[in-house]
């Protein structure tokens, strides 16, 4: 949200009636306030004035309640509160005090009147900031909130007066409206929630009209954790988001159905998978489904929730299970975030006081992750864990034609556009006004389209009613095109206000905003990284003898963060996804098919973001096929650094079929780098052998679930060290070429190696313990005791040398288990006296029973932990 708290307080009066208090600028030239502040009506004239400004402008009246004592009052934008934002709205739907937030207003108490310092006799008022929390019970018979203050209060009541009105915010959501003083609790303040507001006649359209944006209520203190929509902006980016609710969801009510049903099922935590390609809905199918959650009748608790944030502020999972409200909550992109669903319901199953929780998590298939991970979450007793639901192409289309989804999108995005433009987002350049019955340039032949998903017809809609408005766009030869001059047209004016006038360059841009939603940022390094990389690319080639000005590539990195800011707790968010596809694929072919072998073996990015580069490319590359070739020329170029990140990329998200195809275009591109003279052969040997590892589990589909679901990239910062080759979790006294294999062994297999091993040690104690029990040696008979731990240390210590290193053919290393079986079986010998004559000698039984139990010992280890090899010897033992 851009402004805080302070930047959104405008003082409002009303001279004629004498009346005066705070209120909270929604938007530019938009103010919400309390009712008996403004006292509007009978001929008085309502006034504003913000805190940049050094006189009061006039206001409208756009909506009032006298029933919820609120006015929303309507002014001149360029003069109140010009560059604002739109505030985001939510409520409180949690009560986990370990993570209570604080909450905070700012207005004009009449305890902060001060006297001017040139007149004595005229007096200003002044802010004040005021913080507590909010225990989301109290007052929950009056609905109203009860701010608990934190700090200094004013010593009488009546120096309250003049905060009524002011906005009250949690982490940075508008939550509530400053009421009334509680004249029982000096430190209590009563909150008019925004719900009410929200389910008042009129109040969302009247915000709608003048923010480009209906409002939406969030839960305001799980944002730390939560993806939040984007902001209304003139982009296509904006246009496109499932998350902005631009187009109507068409087509599958059946399955809204199922997945409601399945919410409102009685288990308190449950999971289930929804899938489908990309374009067809998912998302979108998410917020249409929370929507209808909270829109519960009266006698039944309404739902919250939203997206799981994929760079949250905090990792306290266990607020979710506070809750007061049942929650829904989504994961986008689930197969590349296991290790993160794992913690969120390690941290749900453990601790469970709050209402129910259903966790969506969405893909574009699941025949490879879903599987285990359903295994892994009902061995910790996470719900059924039964459901997995599908979206196809032709769900949308059931009961619509191309030609209906066609037609309603091009209304929606007109509609919306306009309402963008009364907001003061729209563009001037364009010499024709937006209609939705624009000519049919990009969609003349949507009624003969073949099945395909609904982001397809979107596109062409979108398209058309923005080649209308600008004749420059009808040019382009592909809806996409169009989509994309607009992009550059919104990202182009942002580089304007905030670049040196004339420096502004489209292709560096283009290159720029390509890069950013390839690397991402979680930091603001990460961001400097991307920029950097991202500048060096642009201009490969042209001789750059001396690093760019810091000052140019800061300037460049505001413009990414203003142009696509963070809607979680990120540096900066992305272009959207259908449109960066088709960017990249631009900027891939502009830069000669060499755009993303270089970024990706930039040394500025950190590790991270060299995964998110593999992730995004293997993820695009299912439309756009022709992309994974760089990726592979840069795994090839580097693959100390980049393969284990292209494996475990292929291990986690990629289907079977296109995992196959990857791993295809790596091994060629691997097989040519080799093929060099300056090629170092082991290196290329272990790629070579790590390659065939990973294509064998998958052609096998074999499966390790720690491996699948943690298989984590170390998250480093700038310049990162080069990370071990490894195909899973390495050991901390790994070497640089060391690989940890866990062998797949079928299950009764494990059981019966293991249940031998197990055997093994109570024989190696038992045979000592029976010697020190039967046996007289005199005085000095204790002795014998200490046999029982030796022999179970030394088999032990035997079994996890051999089971845990490849330790080669060096002759010496057998001396420990000869000696580990020798010394076993001398204690087996002195059972003389009372061995079975009809029985074989002793000395002829002992050692090779003792062998084989360590033998089944030793491959027991290796089963459960694995065993170190040395890749680089074994590459070359195989050359």
């Amino acid at each position: 949200m851009a402004g805080g708290t302070g930047l959104r307080t405008v003082e409002v009066s009303n001279q004629y009636k004498q009346s005066y208090g705070t209120g909270c600028l929604i938007a530019p030239g938009l103010v919400l306030t309390a009712r008996h502040v403004a006292l509007p009506g009978g001929g008085s004239v309502v006034a504003v004035r913000d805190t940049a400004s050094a006189a009061f402008t006039e206001a409208a009246v756009v909506w009032q309640s006298t029933e919820l004592d609120a006015v929303l009052l309507k002014t001149d934008r360029t003069l109140v509160g010009a560059g604002m934002g739109v505030v985001r709205w939510g409520e409180l739907v949690c009560d986990y005090p370990g993570r209570r937030p604080v909450c905070s207003m700012t207005g004009f108490p009449k305890a902060m009147r001060r006297r001017t310092s040139t007149n004595s006799e005229q007096y200003v008022d002044d802010l004040k900031a005021v913080e507590g929390t909010i225990a989301p019970h109290t007052g929950s018979r009056s609905q109203l909130y009860g701010l608990e203050v934190d700090g200094a209060v004013p010593t009488e009541v009546r120096n309250w007066q003049g905060l009524s009105g002011a906005g009250v915010f949690c982490n940075g959501v508008l939550i509530g409206l400053a009421r009334l003083v509680d004249r029982q609790w000096d430190r209590c303040l009563m909150v008019l929630p925004l719900s009410h507001l929200l389910a008042a006649d009129g109040f969302p359209h009247a915000v709608a009209a003048h923010t480009g944006m209906t409002p939406r209520l969030q839960p305001a203190d799980l944002r730390p954790l939560l993806d939040n929509a984007p902001d209304p902006t003139l982009s296509s980016t904006h246009l496109l988001d499932p998350r902005s609710q631009v187009t109507d969801l068409t087509g599958v009510s059946e399955l809204v159905n199922q997945i409601e049903q399945w919410c409102k099922g009685t288990d308190r935590i449950d999971v289930a998978a929804v899938t489908g390609l990309g374009g067809t809905g998912k998302s979108r199918l998410v917020t249409e489904v929370l929507h209808r959650l909270t829109k519960t009748p009266d006698d039944q608790r309404p739902w919250s929730g939203g997206f799981l944030a994929d760079n949250p502020i905090h990792t306290d999972y266990q607020v979710f299970a506070a809750a007061r409200y049942p929650l829904l909550l989504a994961v986008d992109l689930a197969e590349a975030r296991l290790p993160q669903i794992r913690d969120l319901m390690a941290a749900l199953a453990g601790s469970h006081d709050g209402a129910a929780v259903r966790v969506l998590l969405l893909a574009r298939g699941h025949d490879t992750w879903w599987p285990a991970l359903r295994r892994y979450l009902r061995t910790r007793n996470v719900g059924p864990v039964g459901q997995a639901f599908t979206l196809t192409p032709d769900d949308a289309l059931n009961g619509h034609s191309p030609e209906d989804i066609y037609v309603e999108a091009k209304a929606a995005f007109a509609r919306r556009i306009r309402l963008l433009q009364q907001a003061g987002h729209g563009d001037d350049t364009w010499p024709d006004s937006v209609v939705a019955d624009a000519p049919r340039l990009y969609g003349a032949a949507i009624e003969h389209a073949a099945r395909q998903p609904v982001i397809y017809h979107h596109i062409a809609a979108l398209a058309d009613v923005l080649a209308h408005a600008n004749p420059e766009f009808a040019l382009k030869d592909h809806p996409m095109e169009v989509l994309l001059a607009n992009e550059v047209e919104y990202v182009r004016r942002i580089a304007a206000a905030r670049l040196p006038e004339g420096t502004v360059d489209d292709k560096l841009l283009r290159t720029l905003v390509t890069a950013q939603f390839l690397a991402g940022a979680r930091t603001a390094q990460d961001g400097r990284a991307a920029v950097r990389a991202g500048f060096d690319v642009h201009h490969r080639g042209y001789g750059i003898t001396a690093p760019p000005d810091p000052r140019q590539l800061a300037a460049l990195d505001d413009v990414l963060t203003a142009a696509y800011p963070a809607t979680d707790g990120a540096h900066w968010g992305a272009v959207g996804e259908p449109l960066a596809t088709a960017w990249l694929a631009e900027v891939e072919t502009d830069s000669g098919e060499e755009f993303i072998e270089t970024l990706l073996q930039h040394d500025s990015l950190a590790t991270e973001q060299r995964h998110r580069t593999l992730s995004t490319i293997a993820r695009t590359a299912q439309d756009q096929p022709g992309l994974a070739a760089g990726a592979h020329r840069a795994v090839a170029a580097d693959p100390e650094r980049l393969l284990p990140l292209a494996a475990q990329t292929v291990t986690a998200e990629l289907g079977t079929d296109h995992a196959r195809q990857w791993l295809a275009g790596l091994r060629h591109a691997v097989a040519d780098r080799a093929a060099a003279p300056d090629s170092d052969r082991d290196i290329y040997q272990w790629a070579s052998s790590l390659i065939s590892e990973v294509q064998e589990r998958r052609a096998t589909d074999r499966e390790d679930l720690e491996e699948l679901i943690g298989m984590n990239p170390t998250q480093e910062n700038d310049a990162p060290d080069q990370p071990t080759p490894n195909t899973g979790p390495i050991a901390p006294s790994a070497g640089p070429h060391a690989v940890l294999v866990k062998p797949e062994i079928g299950w009764l297999t494990r059981i019966v190696v293991t249940s031998l091993g197990l055997c093994h040690l109570l024989l190696v104690a038992a045979v000592p313990s029976v010697v020190a029990l039967t046996t007289s040696v005199g005085d000095d008979g204790w002795a014998m005791w200490l046999f029982v731990p030796m022999n179970v240390f030394m088999h032990l210590t035997v079994a996890s040398v051999f089971g845990g290193r490849q330790l080669g053919d060096f002759p010496p290393m057998w001396i420990a288990p000869l000696f580990a079986i020798g010394l076993t079986t001398l204690s087996g010998l002195m059972l003389d006296q009372r061995w079975p004559a009809d029985w074989p000698p002793p000395w002829l039984l002992w050692p090779p029973l003792f062998a084989f139990g360590l033998t089944a010992l030793t491959y027991a280890w290796r089963i459960s932990f694995g065993q170190l090899q040395d890749t680089r010897r074994s590459a070359t033992a195989e050359g």
